[in-house]
């Protein structure tokens, strides 16, 4: 008699490792039962809208989104922009994110949380960033998500109010214009209900 394990997706990420203790196993462990469930699949949501990507210094918007009632939000996807002309770090745009459960009229944060709180920088592509200055210094990188400790279920109406400030500054402390995506990985309930 031989058992078989079953492996999540995300553990197949040839940058993802399993080691005691860390985080990411643990999370990957706990949604590695619905990788394969027939009533849910995987969508992602991205705040704000198209035409409100490019912020201006220091802009500051509210996106409403509709998530589907009974799905899971599971992680935050953020894309890091790597300067490599310079010694800076890879990390995502600066800004800062507070989450509100309209349905609940609960806020996931005590006050708004910069994006780097919200990253977890394990790259998995890059490609060079359209509109750079200087193309050859600056590269777009995917990253591995940043799995939430617990799955947030979706109730009631699915609305969510997204609200992203633009916080890029110059070493002066001057507000600078940046693109920004903000994205949710959610495990939507699909329609035919398993």
């Amino acid at each position: 008699m031989s058992l078989i394990i079953p492996a999540s997706p995300l553990s197949l990420n040839q940058l993802t490792r399993d080691y005691w203790g860390q985080f990411d196993t643990a999370q990957i462990a706990q949604l590695a039962a619905l990788a394969n469930d027939p009533c849910y699949t995987i969508k992602l949501y991205k705040a704000p809208a198209d035409n409100q990507e490019d912020m201006a210094a220091f802009a500051y918007i509210t996106y409403g989104m509709q998530i589907t009632p009974g799905s899971l939000i599971y992680a935050t996807y953020l894309p890091a922009v790597v300067n490599t002309t310079t010694s800076t770090q890879s990390a995502p745009g600066q800004y800062t994110v507070q989450i509100t459960d309209v349905s609940l009229d609960h806020k996931f944060f005590d006050e708004p949380v910069t994006s780097l709180l919200l990253s977890n920088f394990k790259p998995t592509y890059q490609t060079a960033v359209a509109g750079a200055s200087d193309q050859s210094g600056y590269l777009n990188m995917g990253s591995f998500p940043n799995l939430w400790c617990a799955a947030h279920p979706v109730t009631g109406s699915g609305m969510f109010d997204i609200e992203i400030q633009n916080t890029l500054t110059d070493g002066d402390g001057a507000g600078l214009p940046q693109r920004i995506e903000f994205i949710l990985g959610v495990l939507e309930v699909c329609e035919h209900g398993g």
